[in-house]
């Protein structure tokens, strides 16, 4: 199962892609280089919260289904 980090990235592409935008176009808009954006959507890193807040509100997404106790459960089991 992909990570949360990686389900955020393809959701982001999925949106910005159905958008028609470019990668440069949302990394403008949520000011944050190109580049960092890039490793956001492959699932490279782990962008801080506020960086995630800020996409999903240029792109327009519900946060909410990455809020899936499942997902975030199977994350934090070593802990």
């Amino acid at each position: 199962m992909a990570n949360i980090a990686g389900q955020f990235g393809m959701e982001v592409r999925k949106v910005r892609k159905a958008r028609g935008w470019t990668q440069e176009e949302v990394a403008e808009r949520v000011g944050i280089s190109t580049r960092w954006y890039q490793q956001i959507e492959r699932g490279a890193v782990n962008a801080a919260f506020v960086v995630c807040v800020r996409i999903a509100q240029v792109l327009e997404m519900d946060l909410n289904r990455f809020a899936d106790d499942s997902l975030c459960d199977s994350e934090t089991s070593g802990i």
